[in-house]
């Protein structure tokens, strides 16, 4: 009896990014399983933003291939099924005078369609969104009256309103307190434990190593990707994050 091979929910095979002549991606290839929590780390500059955009199907690749759920993160149908939290809210204007809950349904948009309605289904994962994230008492709130860590939590219960299967963040807790950024990691531990595959951009090798259960560590180059493990030895650390001392990434099993 044959056993069928496991199809990776994230497939890169030989990429290459270039902006003004220079390899901001180069040659990179790697799998990510579904259910893994990655985190993506680097120094500032090393590719990690690029590399995200390349995944999000915001950048297209000079050469090399990218599969998202067997299809490409170009095509609406992939797209859709993609949760996506910015750093320090993207985009968002924090002034625009809309309620929580209104950001919130916003999210919703990519599985109606321009013209299309809030069925039954569409609310359920409204508020399933916004109990998973505790935060039913902001609903009515402006969103610009909302501390930091609030704003953060209401952008993430935006991303899972879609019921995406891999959910991207980027730096979400840059300028978080402490006391927040264990409340956002928290509620990341809790959807990966529930099965979201979770894609982790971070500077922070501390938190990686101790949040997510592999690691993409690049400046440009691949310079590890392990599953379990990934030791990053003294010199590559110290070109890497300007460190003179030994890291080890540990990844445990969830």
């Amino acid at each position: 009896m044959s056993v069928s091979k496991k199809v990776p929910i994230i497939q890169v095979k030989h990429l290459i990014y270039e902006r003004n002549g220079e390899h901001i991606i180069n040659r990179f290839s790697f799998d990510i399983q579904a259910g893994d929590y990655v985190g993506i780390i680097g120094p500032n500059g090393g590719g990690k933003t690029t590399l995200l955009k390349l995944l999000l199907g915001l950048l297209k690749p000079h050469h090399g291939t990218i599969q998202l759920l067997g299809g490409s993160p170009m095509q609406a149908s992939v797209r859709k099924q993609v949760g996506y939290v910015a750093q320090r809210g993207g985009n968002i204007d924090t002034q625009f005078p809309a309620t929580v809950l209104e950001v919130i349904r916003s999210g919703r948009t990519p599985r109606l369609g321009l013209f299309g309605h809030m069925q039954e289904k569409d609310e359920k994962a409204i508020k399933h969104a916004i109990k998973e994230m505790g935060i039913e008492s902001l609903l009515d709130r402006p969103l610009y009256k909302l501390s930091g860590g609030e704003r953060q939590k209401v952008l993430l219960a935006r991303a899972l309103v879609g019921e995406p299967k891999i959910l991207f963040l980027d730096e979400p807790v840059d300028g978080l307190d402490p006391a927040s950024r264990d409340d956002f990691y928290a509620l990341l531990r809790k959807l990966n434990k529930d099965g979201l595959t979770i894609i982790l951009v971070s500077h922070d090798v501390h938190t990686v190593a101790k949040e997510a259960n592999a690691a993409i560590c690049l400046k440009h180059q691949l310079v590890c990707h392990g599953n379990k493990a990934c030791m990053i030895g003294e010199d590559e650390l110290k070109d890497l994050f300007h460190k003179d001392r030994k890291e080890i990434l540990l990844h445990h099993d969830t």
